[in-house]
């Protein structure tokens, strides 16, 4: 029982992620009866965004890696007049996505949906509006509680393939939404998601002559944005075309940071290899030029011993905070990388304070 995501570039500047939805019978392979359902469930392949250096643009990396989740994958399976009363979603766990959505022998639905299907994020599916307007011809995606900065990616369906098998060479068009459900062990479906908001990418190292000194565990990585506004979004899904996106400004926030990663044990940060965390925000350029990162970290000394592997622990929950530079990347798909490092100001003269709880400062 597998499903399977693909995600592939189909315009310049734009990247649009392909994810193979497996719709895998639970029992065997044996024909069923018309009518009797068959549950959907998937595997994930996605394609990196496009990355934007301070100095640098550089070019759509070529290929596929497999997805695995976090995010949760919501639907919702149309008939031509009517749309089910909730969304349905995917989760992964134990190697597979699960699901309890089922597709009926011989009914042909219309797929539409996004990642991450939050509980935090409300969503309502509409029809267009116009003369002799059905779920065949497009639908309206409204969202509201879309803060300005998340954890994870956010994307929407755009585009839906049938697939005789699993294997089948995947070619998906913007507008092709229509899905029929087959007999046991028959249904197979692409779903083609895009990215709507922006990415900064964040590489954290250590300077090193401070490397020599110290041990730096990285705990939590937060970030969030002054501008602390919710942003109301409207997909509109036209059938035979692509989609259309509009963003408006509402409810007020509060001013609170959203977690990026959480370690309790804490991840070691080295002087080459850098450990990498994302954050995803509204492509608006108000959120961009007023976004706040907010590291908390653990110091220890060189000391190691068996008892104590990393050192002694000099000390616990150091903070820095770091103001964002105005020349973040505004745009779905687009992302900013940043490189932070662990240096003390005043290393050369080892003042004890700032040798103990040093700053972590943008390159």
């Amino acid at each position: 029982m597998r499903d399977y995501i693909n995600i592939y570039n189909v315009r310049v500047g734009l990247l649009l992620l392909l994810v193979a939805v497996l719709l895998a019978a639970c029992s065997d392979d044996a024909d069923t009866a018309e009518g009797e359902t068959d549950v959907l469930q998937l595997v994930a392949y996605a394609q990196g965004m496009t990355d934007y250096e301070p100095t640098a643009t550089r070019a759509i990396p070529s290929g596929y890696h497999e997805y695995k989740g976090p995010s949760s994958i919501g639907v919702y399976t149309t008939s031509e007049n009517e749309a089910p009363s909730s969304i349905r979603t995917f989760t992964y766990a134990v190697d597979q996505w699960k699901s309890l959505v089922n597709v009926k022998n011989h009914e042909t639905y219309y797929i539409y949906g996004y990642m991450p299907a939050s509980s935090d994020i409300n969503c309502n599916i509409s029809m267009r509006e116009g003369e002799n307007m059905d779920y065949s011809k497009g639908a309206v995606l409204t969202f509201s509680n879309l803060p300005p900065v998340l954890p994870e990616d956010f994307c929407v369906v755009t585009g839906v393939q049938q697939l005789d098998n699993k294997d089948d060479a995947v070619s998906l068009t913007p507008g092709v939404f229509t899905f029929t459900g087959r007999l046991t062990g028959k249904n197979f479906a692409c779903l083609m998601l895009d990215h709507l908001y922006s990415c900064v990418k964040f590489k954290f190292l250590v300077n090193d002559e401070y490397d020599k000194l110290r041990t730096i565990k990285l705990k939590k990585v937060e970030l969030k944005t002054t501008q602390q506004v919710s942003y109301p979004l409207e997909v509109t899904m036209k059938a035979g075309v692509n989609y259309t996106v509009t963003w408006s400004n509402a409810t007020t926030l509060a001013n609170d940071y959203v977690s990026l990663a959480v370690s309790t044990d804490g991840v070691l940060l080295s002087a080459t290899a850098p450990e990498v965390v994302e954050g995803y925000f509204v492509p608006k350029t108000e959120v961009a030029r007023n976004m706040v990162l907010r590291c908390t970290y653990d110091v220890y000394d060189k000391n190691i011993t068996t008892e104590h592997p990393e050192g002694n622990l000099v000390r616990k929950d150091c903070e820095a905070e770091n103001k964002l530079p105005t020349t973040i990347v505004v745009g779905a798909n687009q992302r900013t990388v940043l490189t932070l490092t662990v240096n003390p100001t005043y290393l050369y003269v080892l003042s004890e304070p700032d040798l103990d709880n040093p700053t972590i400062a943008i390159e």
